[in-house]
């Protein structure tokens, strides 16, 4: 009542002392119209003047207990809000660390243990891509819908994000374990129905327990992500186990990711050249270039300590192109001290092969050199790849005058039909089926002589690698093949080495 009468008093223009009859007057109608306009302030007339105090003490407690009751529905449903996945309806990351936790503390005290399985989607990146993002969340849903059934009401069923699940099984036996993993995966396999599109996703999975592969929720999880990536390594659409040896590895692997571009730069990495040889004459003929990394903490490291790690992470761009840059300048070098007119041939990647800088690095670093004194060898899976890709992009290659090597021939099982669309100089039979040559000359079981076969009626020569024993030289010899490396002969060994030998 104050305020108002102050507002009304302050509309007359008055600041201090007494009023006159006149002014009196003309406030008393400026009150009565601000009550008939019906403002804000006629509002509060009403509640002021017309409410007894009682009233509004029962007001103002109805008001009160209205609001508590509301802010605790608040905050239940911001509490529920906080532990669900607003996607899936699951349990979210917060909800997920919070009760491994309690599950932790529970296990600890009673001496049990648990297990937990990391879920990553296989290729998910790819339908993101290809279809769009909504059609990516509504295949995450899909996914709790097929697995959740298949759970009990005391396992946990976690989104972490993206395309990740975790699933923790209490009181489950390593053997129930691995035929309910194994369902799961099954669950994946089964087709996948999303907006008419029919899809095969499949899914790798991590594996560990409490409390041996971890007694914290960051171990574990950790543990489980590592066997994870496992699994996907071994070809994806499976589990892995961690284990200690496991973690070892994974974290060797991780220390020579984060060195490999530092040892580039300070010169860590070196070729060595292992000889082939003319079978017949005994002769060089030119050499492989194998690189090898002297690693300060490691020592000497072979090409599968981190070649698959530089072809995962990329750097096997910059590591192939060092490669073929060296290897051009170490062959003006032999041709210096030797005038057989020998040749180099470079391992590369699948991964270099798709990129256009291939052949322009190719083109760049081979000017010094004759053409066909540089080959380049491929695995034999790029047949069961993208084949026309591949065939446009060695064919552009073979046309600067660069030969081509098909390495590790026979294992992949590739087709004739392949084969022959493919623009290759010379077949490596891989070491497996030299390894098969028996002493005792029982080799009719062998595939050597149906490979080198195929080769002469495509007029391809024939390098064995891996030679080791002078019955398999004789073997091969019998059968036509032209030339071979190995051990037998010599090692792989350093540029210097190699130059005295040719020289």
């Amino acid at each position: 009542m104050h305020r108002f009468l102050k507002r009304q008093l302050k509309k007359l223009g008055y600041t201090d002392g007494d009023l006159s009859e006149e002014q009196f007057q003309t406030f008393l109608e400026m009150c009565e119209r601000a009550y008939v306009d019906a403002d804000e302030d006629r509002a509060f007339l009403e509640h002021t003047l017309e409410v007894s105090s009682k009233e509004m003490q029962e007001l103002y407690a109805a008001l009160e207990r209205k609001s508590r009751t509301k802010l605790a529905q608040s905050e239940a449903r911001f509490r529920e809000l906080a532990q669900i996945d607003p996607l899936t309806g699951i349990a979210n990351r917060f909800s997920l660390e919070e009760r491994l936790a309690s599950l932790i503390a529970y296990s600890k005290r009673n001496h049990q243990k648990f297990a937990l399985l990391f879920l990553d989607l296989d290729h998910f990146k790819y339908i993101n891509d290809t279809f769009g993002h909504d059609f990516g969340d509504k295949l995450l849903k899909e996914v709790v819908k097929r697995i959740s059934p298949e759970l009990r009401s005391e396992d946990i069923f976690a989104r972490l994000g993206g395309d990740e699940f975790v699933i923790v099984f209490t009181n489950v036996t390593e053997r129930d374990l691995y035929k309910t993993v194994e369902k799961i995966l099954m669950l994946f396999r089964e087709a996948w129905k999303i907006e008419n599109h029919l899809l095969h996703v499949s899914t790798s999975i991590g594996v560990v327990f409490y409390p041996k592969d971890g007694i914290s929720t960051v171990e574990l999880l950790k543990h489980a992500d590592i066997a994870m990536y496992t699994a996907k390594n071994h070809g994806r659409d499976n589990f892995s186990f961690f284990t200690k040896e496991l973690n070892e590895k994974v974290t060797r692997e991780i220390e020579l990711e984060v060195d490999m571009q530092r040892a580039l730069h300070d010169g860590e990495f070196e070729l060595y050249y292992q000889p082939k040889v003319d079978i017949k004459t005994q002769k060089i003929i030119g050499s492989e270039a194998l690189i090898r990394w002297h690693h300060k903490k490691f020592g000497l490291l072979l090409p599968l300590d981190f070649i698959p790690i530089a072809e995962n992470n990329g750097f096997i761009l910059k590591l192939g192109e060092w490669v073929i840059k060296q290897a051009c300048c170490d062959m003006e070098d032999f041709n210096k001290v030797s005038k057989q007119n020998l040749h180099v041939s470079v391992n590369v990647s699948t991964v270099q092969i798709r990129m256009q800088t291939l052949y322009d690095m190719i083109e760049k670093y081979t000017q010094s050199l004759k053409p066909s004194q540089f080959i380049i060898e491929v695995a034999e899976e790029v047949l069961l790849k993208d084949e026309a890709m591949f065939i446009a992009m060695l064919s552009k290659i073979r046309s600067l005058g660069v030969r081509i090597s098909m390495d590790n021939f026979g294992i992949n099982y590739s087709s004739l039909g392949q084969l022959v669309k493919m623009p290759i100089d010379s077949l490596k039979i891989d070491k497996i089926f030299i390894e098969s040559i028996s002493e005792d000359e029982n080799n009719e079981k062998i595939l050597i002589k149906t490979i080198i076969a195929i080769a002469k009626s495509l007029d391809i020569c024939v390098i064995a690698e891996g030679v080791e024993k002078e019955y398999q030289v004789h073997y091969l010899e019998q059968n036509g093949c032209q030339y071979y490396q190995g051990y037998l002969f010599a090692k792989p060994m350093p540029k210097q080495e190699y130059m005295k030998l040719i020289s």
